[in-house]
């Protein structure tokens, strides 16, 4: 793929930001695009939730990095969210089976396992939580992200030879959010936003990088990817944490305690040769 031209939607967003720098630094042509544009670069503004517009600007592009979200259920009312998120998502793969588009990494989330903005408590099946654990979203957010990967599976099965991939990312960490976390750290304010993903992070370099090799995946099909780092940010123990927020009876392996996450990115790093590099402060892991 290298050398080819790239979409990237949402592109000046914290991850798209990150996205069109890190493929622009390894040769790739790349279009910008977002409902909003905010960069110095020229961006293509598109509504991603009108069709025609989404043929028009994909057209003459060798892949596409799908980004472009509402990115929680905060901000909006749960229709918009739902409706936005999963039309464009549509959009996209519809587009790309019209004009031929094989390559396509769509940004899911680890909200689709419906634990970030859940309604009714309920406790994980096991950990680490790895990409055969179902997906129970209850929230507008994690549907429509979950809606999103089985999207790219039924496109998958009606043209067999496209590359899907999904990144479940986690909570995104750049330098905004270094200034606020060390607190975060001593003080958690332990909302069910931030115990529902974990507490896990993912430097936005680390998903930038993530998105690149996603896109260099040419294994026909759709896979779902979890992209953490391998450890939380939080100070205390991991089983403590869990115990405290997610009390009760359920398999717990004898990797999960300590700092270490309980979210296995095993398979991203086996699949797609993607590692974490960086911790929560942009310090180096290794």
């Amino acid at each position: 793929m290298k050398g080819k031209r790239v979409l990237v939607s949402g592109s000046d967003g914290r991850i798209g930001r990150a996205t069109v720098e890190e493929l622009r630094a390894h040769g790739y042509e790349v279009t910008p695009a977002d409902l909003n544009p905010r960069q110095p670069w020229v961006t293509r503004q598109v509504d991603f939730t009108d069709l025609g517009q989404v043929v028009g600007l994909m057209l003459g592009h060798d892949a596409v990095i799908h980004l472009a979200a509402i990115p929680s259920p905060d901000a909006h009312t749960a229709e918009v969210v739902f409706r936005t998120n999963v039309v464009s998502t549509f959009n996209v793969l519809e587009a790309a089976t019209i004009l031929g588009i094989s390559h396509i990494t769509m940004a899911s989330s680890i909200s689709a396992l419906g634990y970030a903005f859940r309604h009714r408590a309920f406790n994980p099946l096991y950990l680490p939580i790895d990409e055969a654990h179902p997906l129970l979203s209850q929230d507008c957010y994690g549907l429509s992200k979950m809606i999103g990967e089985e999207l790219a599976a039924g496109f998958r099965r009606r043209t067999p030879e496209m590359s899907l991939v999904s990144l479940r990312f986690t909570f995104v960490v750049d330098e905004a959010a270094q200034t606020w976390l060390p607190a975060a750290r001593e003080q958690p304010t332990d909302d069910v936003s931030t115990y529902g993903a974990f507490w896990t992070f993912v430097d936005v370099r680390d998903a930038a990088t993530a998105c690149r090799l996603a896109l260099e995946y040419e294994q026909p099909g759709h896979e779902a990817f979890y992209i953490c780092a391998p450890i939380i940010y939080r100070k205390d123990d991991i089983r403590d944490l869990m115990a405290r927020h997610f009390p009760g009876d359920y398999p717990i392996g004898d990797a999960v305690r300590g700092a270490a996450s309980p979210v296995d990115v095993s398979k991203a790093e086996r699949l797609l040769g993607w590692k974490a590099r960086y911790n929560w402060d942009g310090t180096s892991l290794t």
